[in-house]
């Protein structure tokens, strides 16, 4: 009985140390197996003219009574509408956004009524971007006394959106074989998984929008002429995309 015990313990001694070297080798193979990885990402921007405005603008009116105010504020709307007619946009790129009715109480007697604000707003979509500043002089000597909102828009985002993702792939694939070149390997194969992120294509009048990116291979480029003439620049908006690539080197 003590001599088969033995055996069974040497047994698995041996059976314990034969795992013990055997495992790192296994570990070290899986890792070798993978290689050299790379992860690498590609940013373009693609500058586009507007060809398309959307404007929100507003008439308030005021007035110690309710009705004195609601009819200051009707005739001013129909006085922008008026405005807004001349210049030949169809009546679905028009509309009513917001009505609202403000009760303003006098300061020192909080339940006595100083004043009611009367206020609508109107959504204008601009199809001839070159209409926009006449308009905008037009609806202001009209009667329009709030400008809430300017967006600058193109309405061909998907092709640029495209264009952008396709320059950003370009540039993730010539950072990857820069690395590569730097590092004395060299990239082997195709990318073996690939994401991408667009955004852009709107700027609004009144904000500035600054930024960029900072990575070593990034693409620009610019389409259609310079700004519209007039006092009011329309510039270029900006669709942006980025591509992140991983590649094996060896």
């Amino acid at each position: 009985m003590s001599g088969n015990l033995a055996r069974k313990r040497n047994y698995v001694k041996i059976q314990i140390l034969f795992v013990s070297l055997v495992l790192p080798c296994v570990v070290q193979a899986q890792y070798l197996n993978q290689g050299n990885v790379v992860s690498v990402t590609g940013d373009a921007e693609v500058k586009v003219i507007p060809n398309q405005v959307l404007l929100s603008l507003g008439v308030e009116t005021r007035d110690r009574n309710l009705p004195p105010a609601k009819a200051k504020n009707d005739s001013a709307v129909r006085s922008v509408m008026n405005a807004i007619s001349k210049f030949q946009i169809d009546p679905t790129d028009v509309q009513t956004d917001v009505i609202r009715v403000d009760i303003r109480y006098n300061g020192s007697v909080e339940t006595v009524v100083d004043h009611y604000v009367v206020e609508k707003s109107i959504a204008i979509t601009l199809k001839d971007v070159s209409k926009f500043e006449p308009l905008l002089s037009a609806v202001l000597e009209a009667g329009a006394n709030h400008i809430y909102d300017v967006e600058f828009m193109t309405t061909e985002l998907r092709k640029y959106r495209d264009q952008a993702r396709a320059l950003a792939a370009k540039a993730a694939i010539e950072k990857a074989n820069d690395l590569a070149d730097a590092a004395g390997l060299k990239v082997v194969g195709k990318p073996t998984s690939v994401s991408s992120y667009s955004y852009g294509g709107g700027a609004w009048y009144g904000r500035r929008n600054s930024g960029g990116f900072n990575v070593a291979q990034n693409s620009y480029q610019g389409n259609g002429r310079g700004a519209a003439e007039g006092t009011i620049a329309l510039g270029k908006i900006s669709v942006t995309a980025s591509v992140s690539m991983n590649f094996r080197m060896e």
